[in-house]
């Protein structure tokens, strides 16, 4: 006879820009690139900003203005690799995930990447052993927002009834949104940003995910509204 597990209190969260430092790190490989290629830091940030992560334009873009010679392929595999093991340790953090493990929450991730890169970035970050599912979705070929990566990890981590557990991300789009789709509650890290009218509206806002941890920790797991299930159904 088969045994069902069921887990009461399960929480995903986002990798970059939630639990590790994504700017800072970027930070430390533009400056470690500024001085290995002698392009200047502030093109480094534009083209960040510019492009917003997307690193075939980003690398596309630095070639041209710059004469590289690596090609785009190979400089987007130095950065991925690099840039991972500069993420920084952010003992709260490591200190917020310790403390909903030992309060009997499961824990997992669910991130768009690549997954050697991705876990390094885990493991670097003194994080992995925090976590009982990592969810990468350069490991399935489908991406967040997509619902059904999370519903990979849920059902990894035994977990029954969705509404009961949380999603916290920093994208309103791929992580509150999809978590919506879901059926998850969801906790936007906004580090000072506003939403607008047109963005999913998340269950809780916190500026980072140390005050999400508090929130879970003081907030016990309950399955959303039937009036919320029907605006993010809608």
């Amino acid at each position: 006879m088969s045994t069902v597990r069921t887990v009461r209190r399960a929480a995903l969260f986002d990798l970059d820009s939630t639990l590790t430092d994504h700017a800072g790190a970027f930070d430390a490989w533009a400056r470690e690139f500024c001085v290995s290629t002698g392009v200047p830091l502030s093109s480094l940030r534009r083209a960040e900003t510019c492009h917003a992560g997307a690193r075939h334009a980003f690398f596309a873009e630095l070639k041209a203005d710059f004469g590289l010679r690596q090609s785009i392929a190979s400089l987007h595999a130095d950065y991925r690799r690099r840039s991972a093991e500069l993420v920084p340790v952010r003992p709260a953090v490591c200190a917020a995930m310790q403390q909903l493990v030992s309060a009997g929450w499961k824990l997992g991730v669910v991130t768009n990447g690549a997954p050697d890169a991705q876990r390094l970035k885990l493991k670097v970050a003194c994080l992995t052993d925090y976590f009982s599912s990592v969810v990468i979705s350069g490991e399935y070929g489908i991406r967040k927002p997509d619902p059904a990566l999370f519903q990979v990890a849920l059902d990894e981590l035994g977990v029954a009834d969705p509404a009961r557990s949380v999603v916290t991300g920093d994208c309103l789009v791929s992580d509150i949104g999809g978590g919506a789709r879901a059926g998850l509650r969801t906790v936007w890290i906004a580090d000072g940003r506003t939403r607008s009218a047109p963005d999913p509206t998340p269950t809780h806002t916190v500026q980072n995910v140390v005050q999400a941890a508090e929130w879970l920790l003081a907030d016990p797991p309950r399955p959303a509204s039937p009036s919320y299930l029907s605006l993010v159904s809608g």
